[in-house]
């Protein structure tokens, strides 16, 4: 093992992600496991107001390119717009009550640089739905598509001089999004060139569905490049399968996106998350875990409740504030404003802590997409080695999972009543229940970072 490290220290990577690189746990785990090993690495990241343009976190060198002037421009605009808003909301609604989703929007936080964020990806999201003249829907349509043409296309630009600079022996595509800079600067600097698709980015979750035109162009500029790449891995066998198949290459090396051991825990008699919440001993705790955003079935699990009564379910995790007051107009709708309750985000390490206070993993991700279909929520690992039964839609990977464990079962994500019916045959065994606990162990011996580290570093070996 000695020898193995020794063997790649002062080898440098560079690693391309376009986001602000404080919530990626995927490529936080990667790039640690490198430096274990004896890798330099940086991280070339999108600015956000919250970030700085330059840190070191965990040995890794964090480089933030500054956004486009355009967007700037843009989101400067919307956050006035968004200003006046609730200004105006403020006067009308003054001195009236609030009704709130529970007992816990005091415990909802985001820090400021993902608050900004996500507040105006919002606002921009509710003017493309709101508008309700086609020929203006069009425009607006056009106009959002160039503003993320031109996005790309600068933060390419602006990336690619500063990988240059770093002259790396390796680049890591985090995502299509990245892979046209990382092949670009790889070539240029006779370095190789890793390929890790975290989706499938071709049939990824929109708001708006792409139109033939654009997903027969980016399986173009997957199909093109995939194929120049050095290594390539993925989430699951299926994405790999699929990737495989689509692009007639050798199939995709499986990195499994789980968690760390050290963070996970055997559930005991501390309940920080039923304490944190106030939420009645006599309800079975159910937890969804993750970003609130639409096609997740979060809204399918709140309908699900009205044939659970003796269950509280808890949202932890972060999302826009347009997409949680229609969460909260929901709520309200069904009648079940008592037993739902928002929490957290809490910090990544701390997230399985949390988790093990719950009853039950709940999973229910809508068939949106092929990517969703084949999707493998770091959410249930998380479950897993929390220690918590799970119940999730019947798709491929997640079935693989829970089945071949026996950690819980899977239901019709369409059907709020199929979903009640699942979460019901858990708890109506206590036996069963205590069994589906009691696998979850040996299930989190098979996913964890711990063993998926193993594979990854023996994929860079392999181009090292």
């Amino acid at each position: 093992m000695i020898l193995f490290i020794k063997a790649f220290i002062n080898m440098k990577v560079c690693m391309f992600v376009y986001n602000n690189f404080l919530n990626d746990t995927r490529v936080l785990k990667e790039a640690r496991s490198l430096i274990a090993c004896g890798y330099e690495v940086a991280v070339i990241a999108l600015s956000s107001r919250a970030t700085k343009p330059f840190e070191e976190r965990d040995g890794i060198k964090v480089i933030r390119i500054k956004m486009p002037i355009h967007y700037r421009v843009f989101y400067s605009a919307l956050d006035m717009l968004t200003g006046i808003k609730r200004g105006l909301i403020g006067l009308v609604s003054k001195g009236k009550d609030t009704i709130h989703a529970g007992n816990t929007d005091t415990s909802f936080n985001i820090n400021e640089g993902e608050r900004g964020v996500l507040s105006r990806k919002s606002y921009a999201m509710k003017i493309n739905l709101s508008v309700a003249n086609p020929f203006k829907k069009r425009m607006m349509w056009l106009l959002i598509t160039i503003h993320k043409l031109l996005s790309f296309v600068d933060f390419y630009f602006r990336s690619y001089s500063v990988a240059v600079k770093y002259s790396a022996d390796i680049y890591h595509a985090n995502d299509l999004n990245t892979l046209p800079v990382a092949w670009l600067v790889a070539r240029c600097c006779s370095a190789k060139l890793v390929y890790d698709s975290h989706e499938l980015y071709v049939e990824k979750n929109k708001l708006t569905p792409s139109n033939f035109i654009g997903k027969f162009l980016l399986s173009k500029v997957e199909a093109f490049l995939i194929r120049r790449t050095d290594a390539v891995m993925t989430v699951n066998e299926s994405i790999a399968d699929e990737l495989s198949q689509r692009y007639h290459i050798k199939t995709p090396a499986v990195i499994m996106n789980a968690p760390s051991r050290s963070n996970g825990v055997i559930k005991n008699d501390v309940n920080l998350l039923r304490d944190a919440l106030g939420i009645k001993p006599d309800y079975y705790m159910l937890l969804y875990l993750g970003f609130l955003t639409f096609n997740r079935g979060i809204e399918k699990m709140i309908q699900s409740l009205e044939y659970l009564p003796n269950c509280h379910l808890v949202l932890m995790g972060y999302g826009t504030d347009w997409y949680k007051k229609q969460l909260r107009d929901l709520i309200l709708k069904n009648g079940v404003e008592p037993r739902v309750s928002f929490f957290g985000p809490v910090p990544s390490d701390e997230v399985i802590k949390y988790a093990a206070g719950a009853d039950l993993g709940v999973a229910p991700i809508e068939n949106a997409c092929l990517s969703y279909y084949y999707c493998s929520p770091n959410k249930v690992f998380e479950y897993i080695n929390a220690g918590l039964a799970v119940v999730a839609s019947d798709f491929p990977e997640l079935k693989r999972v829970i089945n071949n464990h026996e950690i819980g079962c899977t239901f019709n994500p369409d059907e709020p009543r199929d979903i009640a019916r699942a979460v019901e045959y858990i708890f109506e065994d206590p036996e069963r229940w205590r069994r589906m606990k009691q696998n979850t162990i040996a299930a989190s011996n098979c996913y964890n970072w711990e063993n998926e580290s193993e594979k990854f570093l023996s994929l860079y070996k392999t181009i090292s």
